[in-house]
């Protein structure tokens, strides 16, 4: 029987809720790193005939240009002529220039620019958000693990018991002594008690199929002296018996694996685990 690794599980959602903050940091970094763009309107701003005389105010006061021997004209280190030339030929220039004059502008209180609010703000809506995800994950998790915990360790306690007393019945009744047969008690009380605490995470888990299982197998080969059909010679006997003890260590196994599933559950909610569906 495998046991699905749950244990691991917290420290894999653990590493996605990282890298999904560490995307959202980078993406507001990107955001509020990423110079503007000199778009079609930001040209058309620059070029207007209003901030043709502050472009190249900008595009001196950046030693991109000097002054030309005349009104409107401008000497660069490869040519002369007047901004369209200017831009045709140096377009890095021109753009550097452009974006200069756009944040001078929204510096004084201009309007002008590509700028769009939306760039400013969403990635801080971005990260608000992942982190509000994020924070109320945490905390759901860990308002309910000390329910979960409590609860994993009620069906490991009655599971431990069960076998605990199941194997004091399987032995008495390996040593065949005639009379009564040995008290049963015990072992009734605590397989009630495992059929009940499977019984809840199955009712409160539809989708499990594991503790279901469980809890019909118990109630339909109770390891009780009574399960032993009346007649068997020693043999016989001690085959059955083995075979119970067999029986009693895959339970184990299994009531571990579903009370692991129950402390470790709600990292994918709806979802079962892989090993008790």
């Amino acid at each position: 029987m495998r046991v699905p690794s749950v244990i691991g599980r917290p420290a894999v959602v653990a590493t996605c809720a990282v890298l999904l903050v560490l995307v959202a940091v980078g993406l507001a970094y990107w955001q509020a790193t990423a110079g503007p763009k000199v778009d079609d309107g930001a040209r058309i701003h620059c070029l207007s005939a209003e901030h043709r005389a502050s472009l190249a105010d900008a595009a001196v006061a950046l030693d991109l240009v000097e002054p030309g021997p005349s009104t409107g004209l401008l000497t660069w280190r490869t040519g002369q002529g007047d901004i369209e030339q200017w831009r045709a030929d140096r377009r890095a220039d021109f753009d550097r220039a452009c974006l200069g004059l756009l944040a001078a502008g929204r510096q004084g209180g201009s309007s002008g620019g590509n700028s769009s609010p939306w760039s400013t703000v969403a990635p801080s809506l971005v990260l608000a958000a992942a982190s509000a995800v994020l924070a109320a994950w945490f905390s759901g998790r860990q308002a309910t693990a000390g329910v979960r915990r409590a609860e994993a360790d009620s069906l490991r306690t009655a599971g431990r018991e069960y076998r605990r007393a199941a194997e004091a019945l399987l032995r008495e009744l390996e040593q065949a002594r005639p009379g009564l047969p040995p008290e049963d008690g015990e072992a009734r009380k605590w397989r009630l008690e495992l059929v009940n605490r499977l019984n809840a995470v199955t009712d409160a888990r539809r989708g499990w199929e594991l503790p279901r299982r469980l809890s019909a197998g118990l109630d339909q080969n109770p390891v009780e002296s009574r399960a032993v059909p009346a007649g068997r010679d020693p043999e016989r006997r001690a085959e059955w018996i083995r075979g119970q003890r067999d029986a009693l260590s895959q339970l184990a196994t299994e009531v571990e694996q579903v009370a692991q599933a129950v402390q470790h559950s709600g990292l994918l909610p709806g979802r079962p685990p892989a090993g008790v569906r």
